[in-house]
């Protein structure tokens, strides 16, 4: 009896609320209720999307993180690779542009003591007076005058050596008559340790194309080179030391005539101290 009264009233309601409220009403009503659920919600896709973003932001970030390099850390590895280089394979540095050294060589004031002054008073030649006396004196003793040429310019000395008593024309192997010269050259380099050596090889105009010297850059490159692996290999710090080849730039004298081009046909020691 009870369930028959349950039933009844139930019944009873169903037939109220659709009295009340139409079935097509009710179907507008629950698509308004999803759209607005929609609205309220962001799509799945969005949350995907916006991982991606903060990935690739982090991603550039470290690459940017990692491309900064500090200049001076840079400036010390480049050096440290530099004389590894040399010290196992000694090779030619790059072609760099540089003045025209001057064909004749620069004057030296010599100390003149003054009237009164006690032999302690006089000025004391410097490390650079004393150099260039010792490669004069040098030149003097093996006779070498035609040969050799020393001269400054600002803080650098520079020794010139013609060509022609240094290599056979078109070739890079030192002539015997060449090596009692570097000797003594050698023993001013362990004396003065503490000037930088920049060897410079130089031709004349005539030009070379052969299979292993495609022009007179290799050629001038590999000469300098030449000279500066005999000087490693006597014992010289290769630190101190670089090479480079200019071809037929800078010319000294004209190569219009046979004893000019013997004189651009040279190598140079370009000795300079170290700035600290």
């Amino acid at each position: 009896m009870n369930t028959s009264t349950e039933d009844l009233e139930l019944d009873n309601k169903k037939i109220l609320k659709s009295q009340i409220i139409p079935d097509e009403v009710q179907g507008e009503e629950d698509n308004s209720i999803d759209e607005i659920a929609e609205e309220e919600g962001a799509p799945a896709w969005m949350v995907t999307f916006a991982d991606l973003v903060t990935l690739l932001l982090v991603f550039f970030i470290l690459l940017f993180s990692i491309s900064s390099v500090e200049k001076e850390k840079f400036k010390s590895v480049l050096s440290s690779i530099q004389i590894a280089l040399n010290q196992n394979t000694p090779v030619a540095s790059q072609i760099i542009i540089q003045q025209a050294p001057p064909a004749t060589d620069s004057k030296i004031d010599p100390i003149i003591p003054q009237p009164g002054m006690d032999k302690d008073d006089q000025p004391k030649e410097s490390d650079k007076d004393e150099l260039v006396n010792d490669i004069k004196t040098m030149i003097q003793e093996q006779r070498l005058g035609q040969f050799v040429y020393v001269y400054t310019e600002g803080e650098r000395i520079i020794i010139r050596i013609k060509g022609t008593i240094l290599f056979p024309s078109g070739d890079v192997e030192l002539f015997e008559d060449a090596l009692p010269i570097f000797d003594d050259i050698y023993a001013l380099f362990k004396k003065y340790s503490d000037y930088n050596i920049d060897i410079k090889g130089y031709t004349d105009d005539t030009p070379i194309s052969t299979v292993r010297f495609p022009s007179n850059w290799e050629l001038s490159a590999v000469r300098a080179t030449t000279v500066l692996r005999f000087f490693i290999e006597q014992g010289i710090n290769p630190g101190r030391m670089s090479a480079t080849g200019y071809a037929d730039l800078f010319p000294i004298a004209s190569n219009d005539t046979v004893q000019g081009r013997a004189q651009n046909r040279r190598v140079e020691f370009v000795l300079e101290k170290e700035d600290k």
